[in-house]
């Protein structure tokens, strides 16, 4: 929420800018202004204000207490402007119908009420009691300019309500979205954890027990077509272990994120015959240590088959109240844009760990270009 807040700010920090030029620009272009001095020392002020705004949203979160002092301030500015530069007359005035507009993106229908209400009740007192409102046209003036700025601060209001709307709708289908998606992917981990069990318990004790009787056989007979049955049931045996291990990496419960990491990167590094630099500095444990080590896994399985890489960097550390993955190589890269004709092929490794990091509060970065290496950076919250 705050950095949604922030955003917005940001831009209207930038809206404020041109509306100070444009008020110069105007200033004095239909009525003569006796009070140039003072009108310039507040247009030095509202330019001060709206330069060290635009610093400020920059430097720090923004929240909404901010956000309405802002706009209080910007129509006490104009107001001010208007009433040193020919009040209802003054070219200033037009400033008012930016107060509405910028507010509306907040996506807040209260908030855009009560600044187009302001601007309207702002315009008015000042126009009326300002010394032009002498002039015989200054009554009907006041009036249709109240109106427009009425009118158009309606329509930001509605616009702010379909805004907010929308946003919140689109909040609760990501909310669904990231409920179903991580009860998939725990029936997904329950099924592949499910699989490696009954390779340990069944197929490979089965494997295993046939070895020994071969071997039992072969200490008998000597055949040499024992012997390569023996050797290869052996290799049979330890590629099941590697898919097992794949599938559920079992060191992970046994000996914690510390030691799975580091497997799962010499696994990565011998098939893929590179070098791997391991800086591991967090133990744990993690309520998303699955989701750590099958990102890894993934990561080193893409170095390993397709980056032809040399040296891999892989880092499991805390920083700033996260807990960040990183995997980086020095192999062949890739164009990030070219992700999505990826996915449309079938390729949905990286796709499907994104949104799992994103269902969990984290994000999945990758940065990389071709012949350039590949940097992946997974921080998920430390909670």
């Amino acid at each position: 929420m705050l950095a949604a807040t922030t955003e917005t700010e940001r831009l209207v920090a930038w809206l404020r800018l041109p509306a100070i030029a444009l008020i110069v620009a105007g200033h004095g272009l239909t009525h003569p202004n006796p009070n140039d001095r003072a009108f310039f020392a507040a247009i030095v002020v509202f330019a001060g204000w709206s330069a060290a705004v635009l610093a400020y949203v920059y430097m720090r979160e923004v929240t909404v207490a901010f956000s309405v002092g802002a706009v209080a301030f910007d129509v006490v500015a104009i107001t001010t402007l208007a009433v040193l530069s020919g009040g209802a007359f003054s070219q200033a005035r037009l400033a008012y119908f930016l107060v509405p507009i910028a507010v509306c993106f907040r996506f807040r229908p209260a908030l855009t009420a009560a600044a187009a209400a302001s601007t309207v009740v702002a315009y008015i007192l000042q126009g009326v009691l300002h010394p032009a409102a002498s002039n015989p046209e200054a009554a009907r003036f006041i009036a249709v300019q109240a109106g427009y700025l009425l009118w158009v601060g309606v329509a930001a209001v509605l616009l702010s309500y379909i805004l907010a709307t929308r946003t919140e709708r689109v909040a609760e289908l990501a909310a669904v979205r990231q409920r179903l998606l991580a009860d998939a992917l725990s029936a997904e981990e329950r099924e592949r954890q499910t699989l490696a069990e009954q390779l340990h318990d069944h197929a490979i004790q089965n494997l295993l027990s046939v070895g020994h009787e071969l071997q039992e056989a072969g200490d008998g007979i000597g055949h040499p077509a024992l012997r390569r049955a023996e050797s290869t049931l052996t290799e049979t045996v330890n590629e099941l272990r590697e898919a097992m291990f794949e599938l559920h990496p079992y060191v992970l419960e046994q000996a914690g994120l510390r030691a799975a990491i580091p497997a799962i990167g010499r696994r990565a590094a011998r098939r893929g015959d590179f070098r791997l630099h391991c800086d591991v500095r967090y133990d744990g444990p993690h309520p998303q240590e699955r989701l750590l080590v099958s990102v890894a896994r993934e990561l080193l399985a893409n170095a390993a088959e397709h980056a032809s890489a040399t040296e891999v960097t892989l880092r499991l550390v805390r920083h700033a109240g996260e807990v960040v993955l990183v995997v980086q190589d020095d192999g062949q890269g890739f164009d990030p844009a070219d992700l999505p004709d990826s996915l449309a092929r079938g390729h949905i490794g990286l796709a499907s760990h994104r949104m799992r990091a994103e269902s969990v509060g984290g994000r999945l970065e990758i940065d990389s270009a071709p012949g350039g290496g590949t940097t992946a950076i997974l921080p998920l919250p430390d909670a």
